[in-house]
């Protein structure tokens, strides 16, 4: 069962990570337009948190081998000193197989061994998008104050059979959650050189969430319109304590292609 709770926290796991601030090699007359950026990542996440009480850990190498389908990708506009900014992430999830575990010492039925069959669906989605004012320009330095929303959709369909020595009994359990929460943070980028770059990202909030951050961290190479990011990514949920999920993060390496058009 802990299993399942974390592959149900998973499919937030096909997550999600931001690319750092483009370098803005634009001349005066280009400033006034938009330019965009689309970025297209693949993130070596790992999920973990809370659920039902007890804490959980699900590795990439578990998550891939029962994914169904999974997408992500952002895309940035910059005109001037402003931003805008938005990424998407959804993963279907299907898990199937059977376990066997002893009731923990102490229970009544100390020492009886159960076995269960499970199947588990799971479909996340998440959203990030909002905007963003450059507070600091150099020639080899940008950063840009942000703020905006995070969107969290979980969607899970189990089935349990259990038997211990006697006739089985199935269990069914869904769940539909989702949670929207308001976000300010600060993203940069800080040039080496004219092709090599470090790129952070942080933002924090809270809304139908208690409390929810990401910080991410890496480096960069140009070349032409597009870069190549590799970095560290680190998404995280506070959840209210009535939920069966209460606590949920995805942290892992990253690595992030963008092209400017």
């Amino acid at each position: 069962m802990k299993k399942l709770i974390g592959a149900a926290a998973m499919a937030a796991g096909a997550c999600v990570a931001q690319s750092a601030v483009a370098q803005d090699f634009l001349d005066p007359i280009q400033r006034n337009a938009w330019n965009y950026e689309l970025q297209l990542y693949v993130w070596g996440t790992e999920v973990g948190g809370e659920a039902a009480g007890k804490e959980f850990e699900l590795g990439f190498d578990e998550l891939v081998e029962n994914l169904n389908v999974a997408f992500m990708f952002g895309l940035r506009g910059y005109n001037g000193p402003w931003m805008t900014y938005g990424e998407a992430s959804y993963a279907s999830v299907r898990q199937g197989g059977d376990a066997s575990f002893t009731v923990a010492p102490g229970d009544p039925a100390e020492g009886i061994t159960i076995d269960a069959v499970a199947d588990a669906d799971v479909e996340t989605t998440i959203v990030n998008f909002g905007a963003g004012y450059k507070l600091v320009e150099t020639p080899n330095y940008a950063m840009y104050g942000t703020f905006g929303a995070r969107y969290l959709k979980l969607e899970a369909d189990l089935t349990l059979d259990v038997s211990a020595g006697g006739p089985g009994q199935s269990f069914e359990v869904d769940g539909d959650q989702d949670y929207w929460d308001a976000v300010i943070g600060v993203n940069g980028r800080a040039a080496f050189n004219d092709n090599w770059f470090a790129a952070y990202q942080f933002d924090v909030g809270a809304g139908q969430s208690d409390l929810t951050w990401q910080a991410a961290l890496g480096v960069g190479y140009t070349f032409g319109s597009s870069d190549i990011v590799f970095g560290y990514r680190h998404l995280e949920w506070d959840l209210p304590d009535d939920d069966l999920v209460s606590e949920y993060y995805q942290s892992g390496p990253m690595l992030l292609w963008n092209y400017r058009f």
